[in-house]
């Protein structure tokens, strides 16, 4: 007979999202240059940009930065899954080279906390040929996705905060962005 293992199952956290500064309803930000798109989890954020003016822009990743709702500031890594985009930063030595944005074009991507040099500091070396899945294994979330990782529903109401910096051909601009976090879920895992 087989007893099933109670609390074994950790049901996940299901947050929502508002943008507060700038004040927009649909996590959409623009000016006359460019816009902003954001799809937030609890994993990392979605964000598209796009150029809307006549000359193409560049994203300073490696200026990016990501403040968290405790207050601790983080650097990002930016594109579509952790491992590739940690790959690519470990075998561009420690550079993240910036995203050129051509007119009338779009620049999209997941913003990944950076968590180099990783367990131990030693973690890293290696990472251009270790197993991609190796490496999503230590993909350190933005928020608690799971009760073992920490009280997500004790961040309802909280915010925490996005630099962006984008160089025009004559300025750089740091765009500013502050989200709320203004529900948290427990998804039933049954």
């Amino acid at each position: 007979m087989l007893l099933p293992l109670a609390g074994c199952i950790q049901s996940p956290y299901h947050y929502s999202f508002s943008l507060i500064e700038p004040y927009v309803k649909n996590l959409k930000y623009e000016d006359g240059d460019i816009s902003f798109q954001f799809t937030p989890t609890a994993e990392h954020i979605r964000v598209s940009m796009y150029n809307k003016s006549e000359n193409s822009v560049y994203f300073i990743s490696d200026k990016a930065e990501y403040i968290d709702p405790w207050g601790e500031s983080h650097n990002i890594l930016f594109g579509w899954a952790f491992a590739s985009t940690m790959k690519d930063f470990v075998r561009n030595n420690l550079y993240l080279n910036s995203i050129r944005i051509d007119p009338k074009s779009a620049s999209e991507g997941n913003i990944w906390i950076n968590i180099w040099p990783g367990p131990g500091a030693d973690i890293g070396e290696g990472w251009v040929t270790v197993a991609d899945t190796e490496i999503e294994y230590l993909d350190h979330g933005m928020l608690p996705e799971y009760a073992y990782q920490g009280n997500g529903t004790e961040l309802k109401d909280t915010t925490f905060f996005l630099m962006l910096p984008v160089k025009f051909d004559s300025y750089m601009r740091n765009y500013e962005f502050t989200f709320m976090i203004t529900d948290v879920e427990i998804i039933d895992s049954k």
